[in-house]
């Protein structure tokens, strides 16, 4: 889904230049019209590749521009985030950290014409994990959860990228975790200064809530876990189940 903000109407900036009639039309570049309304107040970072050509820019909502691109097509990738792309166009998670929220837009554009016009729809592939994790009466040393997977990055597409991701989840905290594939693990440890108190699969729960790791726009979710009883609950904005656990804590 886009951010569906009010549009302001604005100048149109155009770089551009021009072929004469007599030369070779196929040479000459195509205009993309790059429309940027209803895009998040935080600047978007714009990048356009193609063979031989790049250019990159950072953009705020309600702007319009054309650039002069080749017409054998390009790339154009637009993110949102406190993230930097890598050499290979991957966005890495650190060991230990999660996932920056993102939303990403990304897609071949053909320019074979004379003109194109774009109008990216930047996409939500980042699920706030948000936990209330309560425990019996006496419980006097700290304890803490560990989240664990097998996704440690996204493509500007928005694609998963395997690799180990970890991140400790406090009570009352929560966390970003990136865009899964479906059959992807994912681990919650319980833990102690000393020890793992209890493991259970995280996917698995969710999968059996119905959670759509594949939707366009990823919903954010909230876990009440109680130490003390066999249940937890997982939740998202519109709907709520909850599951018993195999072994008391």
């Amino acid at each position: 889904m886009c951010f569906n903000l009010r549009r302001i109407a604005v100048p149109l900036l155009i770089i551009m230049t021009s072929c004469t009639v007599k030369e070779n039309r196929d040479r000459c570049p195509c205009a993309l019209s790059l429309v940027m309304e209803g895009l998040p107040a935080a600047p978007v970072a714009l990048s356009l590749t193609g063979d031989g050509f790049t250019w990159r820019e950072k953009l705020y909502r309600d702007t319009s521009l054309v650039v002069q691109v080749p017409k054998n097509g390009v790339w154009l990738y637009a993110l949102t985030g406190d993230a930097t792309p890598g050499a290979d166009g991957v966005i890495r998670i650190p060991l230990g950290f999660d996932c920056p929220p993102l939303w990403v837009y990304g897609r071949l554009v053909d320019t074979s014409g004379e003109y194109a016009r774009v109008e990216p729809c930047l996409n939500k592939h980042y699920c706030r994990l948000g936990i209330t994790l309560s425990s019996p009466p006496g419980w006097g040393e700290p304890y803490w959860c560990e989240i664990r997977g097998g996704v440690s990055g996204l493509s500007l597409d928005g694609a998963p990228q395997e690799g180990e991701f970890s991140c400790r989840l406090d009570a009352g905290g929560s966390i970003c975790l990136p865009r899964q594939p479906r059959e992807a693990p994912l681990w919650m440890d319980i833990v102690m200064p000393d020890r793992v108190v209890r493991t259970f699969s995280l996917s698995a729960l969710l999968q059996e809530a119905g959670y759509d790791w594949d939707a366009p726009d990823l919903d954010d979710i909230g876990l009440e876990l109680s130490l003390s009883v066999s249940q937890i609950i997982i939740s998202t904005s519109t709907w709520s189940r909850e599951f018993p656990l195999e072994v008391i804590i």
